[in-house]
């Protein structure tokens, strides 16, 4: 992660000085200290100047313990206001704590001395200064006309006109900043490549007009790679040998290009290690902060890693530089969901089906939290009217639902039925599959899918296409309805088998269901 988030701690905190402080992350929320508000897993609230002071300065001491005349220097200039007033500063933050960042972090008392925030170290969520290495201007970079900054660093810089350079190759530049800044690049990235090669054909043309760009290049590979986990044979070949070929230019250029780094992360990620896959992305996100195309596969890797938690954080970050990708806000409602807070689950999902009402992976995934929390019907009548197209196998779903529904022995035999079916035959339904099972109390089977689809062992391995990247994102084990397979002895050594103990063990950490429940 960041660096933990260490300034000044003496002088007074004033309303102007927090407009320039940078947002910052504690737990599983994200504060913005210059638009004073919080937002986390219970919602986004604007805060009174005096809590904003208060809750930074408690950051900025990172877990030290803050006395009570520090807290009123710093955040009321000295003067002694009394100790309500602080009490009742105190108390909202408490409250914003348990309401809104759904406790990851707390406000401890000292007695007769202050107090000292715990329960989440706080981090930076983007270096907002600094000279960008090829222009030498700063991160945000505001352009005449009045066109906004963009702030996604590493795949976000609006193209200033420069001596030399072609205004073709700015255009096309500025066409990429705009898809990554609308979200659009990212959700073809995300959800499906059959929209890639538009991306992969901009960097084409950009790096064909300006063949010295170590960026062009660097995206170029990315998006590339992103085309060899999808899509025909031979289509994936000549996008693995094109993503090579401007990996090795990119990097021939400028040796630190982030995207190329991302890129051969990606060919080679399948071959390695869960840590060494994790601390690669690291170190790109150490040099580049903002860099999107990192943050969008350290973010799930996490997520299959069982540390909901933390890859939280990552996906909010994304959705800090790019608002309105979609397909990240859909993953927000999952882990919504994940983290036990169905009613904010369901705020985001529906809101993005109001926006977006012809999106398959948002119709898809609220047809899924319905049939998986409780609401078989509202799953059934969602599939009965389905537009054309939008769910993939309606009737896998309409199974899943009528068993959860009816709960009859005809229903969940047929439902489990149609899960092994469809785990020979489409394989990339197992993840879902499995969560199904669970939620019938199918346990054996389960663990049976699963070893079969993520082990390739037992009587349920399919030889039928699944490329890598649905194999190894288990995502899907760390869900509600499999905690009946966590809590069962197999569920660990499953684990030991698909390296995840080793990873666990490397970082120093443990999944969320050990530490949480």
């Amino acid at each position: 992660m960041n660096d933990a988030v260490r300034v000044a701690t003496d002088g007074l905190l004033t309303t102007a000085e927090l407009a320039a402080r940078p947002d910052f992350t504690l737990g599983l929320t994200a504060v913005s200290p210059s638009s004073r508000t919080i937002a986390g897993p219970g919602g986004t609230i604007d805060v009174e100047p005096r809590v904003m002071q208060v809750l930074v300065v408690l950051a900025e001491a990172a877990g030290q313990v803050v006395t009570r005349g520090t807290l009123f220097d710093r955040c009321w200039g000295g003067v002694y206001v009394g100790d309500d007033s602080l009490n009742r500063t105190i108390g909202a933050i408490r409250k914003i704590a348990a309401d809104i960042a759904g406790g990851s972090f707390e406000i401890e008392t000292i007695p007769r001395t202050g107090y000292r925030l715990t329960g989440a170290a706080p981090n930076l969520v983007a270096a907002e200064s600094g000279p960008e290495k090829s222009s030498g201007v700063s991160r945000r970079v505001m352009i005449g006309g009045g066109a906004a900054a963009l702030a996604a660093g590493g795949v976000g810089l609006w193209w200033i006109a420069r001596p030399g350079t072609d205004p073709r190759f700015e255009a096309l530049m500025a066409r990429g900043d705009e898809a990554f800044r609308n979200g659009s690049a990212l959700d073809e990235a995300l959800v499906s490549n059959e929209h890639g090669p538009a991306m992969v054909d901009l960097y084409r043309q950009a790096v064909r007009i300006q063949p010295d760009n170590a960026r062009a290049w660097g995206l170029l590979a990315y998006f590339s790679a992103l085309g060899t986990n999808e899509g025909a044979p031979a289509s994936a070949a000549r996008l693995t040998a094109e993503s090579q070929a401007a990996i090795r230019r990119a990097l021939d250029i400028d040796a630190s290009e982030p995207n190329a780094r991302v890129a051969l992360s990606l060919l080679r990620g399948p071959m390695l290690d869960w840590a060494t896959r994790d601390r690669q992305l690291r170190e790109i996100l150490a040099t580049d902060p903002d860099n999107l195309p990192a943050m969008t596969e350290l973010m799930p890797l996490l997520q299959a890693a069982g540390l909901t938690r933390e890859s939280w954080i990552w996906n909010e970050r994304i959705l800090h530089a790019s608002p309105f990708a979609h397909s990240f806000l859909v993953i927000k409602s999952m882990k919504l969901w994940i983290l036990g807070n169905v009613p904010a689950s369901d705020k985001v999902i529906d809101r993005v089906r109001a926006l977006w009402p012809m999106d398959d992976f948002g119709f898809l995934v609220r047809t899924m939290l319905f049939i998986l929390t409780g609401r078989p019907r509202a799953a059934l009548a969602m599939i009965d009217t389905a537009p054309a197209n939008i769910l993939p196998d309606p009737p896998f779903w309409r199974a899943a639902a009528e068993a959860l529904d009816t709960r009859s022995s005809k229903a969940i035999e047929e439902a489990r039925a149609i899960c092994f079916d469809r785990a020979d035959k489409t394989p990339w339904l197992t993840n879902q599959a499995v969560m199904i099972l669970c939620a019938l109390g199918l346990k054996d089977a389960a663990f049976e899918l699963t070893d079969g689809f993520v082990l390739w062992r037992g009587k349920a391995v399919s030889a039928r296409d699944a490329n890598d990247y649905s194999r190894r994102m288990t995502q899907w084990l760390f869900t509600p309805p499999v905690a009946i397979m966590r809590a069962d002895p197999r569920f660990d050594k499953l684990c030991d088998d698909f390296g995840l103990t080793a990873y666990w063990r490397a970082r120093r950490v443990r999944p969320d269901y050990q530490v949480y429940g």
